[in-house]
C-alpha cells in the first residue's frame, strides 16, 4: 500500500471494537467520518433551479450540526459471510 492510500484511510476505534458512521437522515453507514459528512451535506435544501441552499443546518464547516446528524456506532461482534453477499465488489 502506498503512503497516499494511508494517509487517506480512516479507521477508528473503542477498546479495540470498529467504529462505524451512520447518517440519521437515510440510514448510510461509512467507516470515514469526513466521507460521511460530505455525504449528509448532499442532504442540504436546493432550490426549484438546482442551486443548493447555502445558509442550511447542515451548512457547510457547522460541524456540531453534522454530528447531530450521525450516528456513532461500536462494532461489538463479529460473523463471517461469504464475499459473494458483500455489495460493490
Amino acid at each position: 500500500m502506498s503512503a497516499d492510500t494511508d494517509y487517506f484511510h480512516e479507521e477508528y476505534e473503542n477498546d479495540g471494537a470498529l467504529v462505524v458512521f451512520r447518517c440519521t437522515e437515510c440510514g448510510r453507514h461509512s467507516l470515514s467520518l469526513g466521507s460521511l459528512h460530505a455525504h449528509i451535506e448532499g442532504h442540504r435544501g436546493y432550490t426549484r433551479l438546482g442551486i443548493q441552499v447555502p445558509f442550511t443546518r447542515t451548512a457547510p464547516g457547522r460541524f456540531g450540526e453534522l454530528m447531530a446528524r450521525t450516528t456513532v456506532l461500536r462494532v461489538d461482534t463479529l460473523s463471517e459471510m461469504p464475499l459473494s453477499e458483500v455489495e460493490g465488489l
